[in-house]
């Protein structure tokens, strides 16, 4: 009895090393909602759903779903991954994409979604249970909160639902960004799907904390950053356009900012505003500004402004009798 007694007391030590030895975090827990894109007029099946990571290792999604749900709660269908991503970096995101969508913004989606499922005019989007977002004249429950509705009116023509992440550190997308109300959660934004295969850009807020702020373990703040420019573009050229030198007009939340200025793929360069493109070609494309403070701060969200530029119409000439 002895030697039993001890081989089960030993084998119960053993179960215990092995569940503390366990990750701390799940594999695909600790993720939410970043944008929603229902496509517009121009490119109706152009539609994504974009997720995000707040800790690293949640890259085990395969056999995981993305539900998509109509304006009175009802299924529409879903996004399934059908195996596991290679990026698991917190900050790291992942896109279910219809093929429109891809060959309209340039991108390998990481999972399909077919077209028709989100409706501009109300709808809810859940990640399995954790997290959902709704919009419009959603009036239906989804798997968790969400709140009010972002976007009451239903999202605007060419425009997709984007999660802020200001609250705590604005260039990082943290547990605390959830307050499980989409329309405090969600803004329309120009849309910029970001696939896994693409390295994440946000940073911890650390090196921009305020002396003397509490720094949290994992690269979080406490701090309050102040300065923070945010840009904004006070005047486009409009979204289908026959200018190939089209002008923008911009401004920045802190007086005194310094412009940075891209169109498409190009990389970012010194502008002001006014700014006027160079002769651009006809087709899709879109301009991008970001504000910084001399010496300080950028602002981690640049503004984006998408636009098309088409052939004009030849006038219908007229025969003489």
């Amino acid at each position: 009895m002895t030697g039993r007694r001890s081989a089960l007391l030993a084998a119960g030590v053993f179960a215990l090393l092995l569940l503390a030895a366990q990750p701390a975090f799940a594999t695909f827990h600790e993720m939410m909602i970043r944008e929603v894109y229902p496509g517009s007029v121009a490119h109706p099946d152009s539609e994504y759903v974009e997720l995000q990571m707040w800790a690293p290792g949640q890259s085990l999604v395969g056999g995981h779903q993305i539900g998509i749900y109509d304006g009175s709660g009802g299924a529409l269908g879903a996004a399934t991954f059908s195996h596991d991503v290679s990026g698991g970096a917190s900050q790291s995101t992942l896109v279910a994409a219809t093929p429109e969508a891809e060959a309209e913004f340039g991108f390998m989606a990481d999972a399909g979604l077919s077209p028709g499922l989100l409706s501009p005019a109300g709808g809810a989007v859940c990640w399995e249970s954790l997290d959902c977002v709704s919009w419009g004249s959603f009036a239906g429950t989804a798997k968790s909160p969400t709140g009010s509705p972002a976007a009451p009116s239903g999202i605007p023509d060419g425009m997709a639902l984007r999660r802020t992440i200001e609250p705590g550190c604005a260039t990082l997308l943290e547990r605390g960004d959830d307050h499980d109300n989409s329309a405090a959660d969600f803004t329309a934004v120009f849309p910029g799907p970001r696939p896994n295969s693409v390295s994440p850009s946000e940073r911890a807020c650390s090196s921009q904390a305020v002396a003397g702020g509490n720094e949290e373990p994992g690269g979080g703040s406490t701090a309050v950053t102040r300065n923070r420019p945010q840009t904004r573009i006070r005047r486009g050229p409009g979204h289908s356009i026959h200018d190939r030198t089209p002008t923008f007009r911009f401004t920045s939340s802190v007086p005194g900012s310094l412009y940075l200025c891209k169109l498409d793929g190009a990389g970012f360069r010194r502008c002001r505003s006014p700014f006027t493109a160079p002769v651009l070609p006809l087709g899709r494309h879109v301009f991008r500004v970001e504000s910084r403070v001399p010496g300080g701060a950028t602002d981690p969200t640049p503004a984006s402004y998408a636009f098309t530029l088409v052939k004009p119409k030849r006038a219908k000439r007229t025969q003489s009798p």
